[in-house]
């Protein structure tokens, strides 16, 4: 009861009035946490005030959220509901040289040049995920998600049939009874790299991928940035291969099968697959950062989307 009242008392002080019934929904959720279905429906009238008060201070209209997959009430204010959305209008500033310096050669056994030059090759046949597994016909999956740990692919690729799927990290409990891909599932051995090993430890709730009416989107639920490279965010990203951050809290749109992009081929590198998509968990490459490939990022995943119909 006491929760109940600092909580109305901390919506009044923001310009919300919350019902008896809708404030003990309320509370509920934010006890549930970030893992927490639960939905807490209001009035529209209260929404935009609750998600200022409890998670967006700065928020302008609720125009500037988008609800998760899972969340089945519109008029919802559970705050751990809405990702804020993301606008890619300029590439993210370089990481520092000595902040990058935990990165060396010895940890994963080639040096960036070479892994740049794998990345390179790779890409000319279509996609970093082969193995003979691309030649599979696709049914009624929409994608396909492959794990890497720098150069090595963990398990095999995870074929998407339903229309979101969650990636995540399984460390203390907090993703127990979700249903995806739980990436330390596909390998119960410790990762013997120390920069493996923190990463995967960070991934958490992970990422949220979702097919739906305007697109493929991602919706960030960890409480580490995500980094992702996907031809089909703008031209320039498609030909400079650079590198969004999506912070935490926050959802991009990575991929519109109704206006794909055009192949594209770069030199010294060969054609990039415009359907693939790569997203590393909370360490950025590119172009702008120390790590220039993506197969020096720790923990990472790539999204095979299907081939048009």
């Amino acid at each position: 009861m006491f929760r109940r009242r600092a909580l109305r008392r901390r919506l009044a002080a923001g310009g919300a009035a919350l019902g008896e019934a809708a404030l003990r929904r309320l509370a509920r959720a934010l006890d549930a946490g970030p893992a927490g279905t639960a939905c807490a429906p209001a009035a529209p009238a209260e929404r935009l005030a609750v998600l200022r008060v409890l998670r967006h201070p700065d928020l302008r209209t609720l125009a500037e959220l988008r609800r998760l997959p899972h969340c089945e009430q519109p008029q919802c204010c559970n705050p751990y509901h809405h990702s804020r959305l993301c606008e890619p209008e300029t590439p993210p500033p370089p990481y520092s040289r000595i902040a990058m310096d935990d990165v060396k050669p010895k940890e994963h056994g080639e040096n960036t040049q070479d892994a740049r030059r794998t990345n390179h090759e790779r890409l000319a046949t279509g996609s970093l995920a082969t193995d003979g597994e691309e030649r599979q016909s696709w049914e009624t999956e929409w994608c396909r998600l492959a794990y890497w740990e720098l150069t090595q692919r963990v398990g095999r690729q995870f074929s998407v049939r339903v229309r979101a799927v969650d990636v995540f990290g399984g460390g203390g409990g907090t993703c127990a009874g979700r249903h995806g891909l739980c990436v330390d599932a596909l390998d119960t051995k410790e990762p013997q790299v120390e920069q493996v090993r923190k990463t995967r430890a960070k991934i958490g709730l992970g990422v949220t991928l979702s097919l739906e009416s305007d697109g493929v989107w991602l919706y960030n639920r960890s409480q580490e940035p995500v980094f992702v490279s996907s031809p089909a965010l703008d031209a320039a990203a498609a030909k400079a291969l650079l590198v969004w951050r999506v912070a935490p809290g926050h959802c991009l749109c990575i991929f519109d099968p109704s206006s794909p992009p055009p192949a594209v081929s770069l030199p010294h590198v060969g054609p990039v697959d415009p359907r693939s998509v790569r997203i590393s968990f909370a360490k950025g490459w590119g172009p702008k950062y120390s790590r220039r490939d993506v197969t020096a990022c720790p923990c990472w995943l790539e999204v095979l989307l299907a081939p048009p119909s």
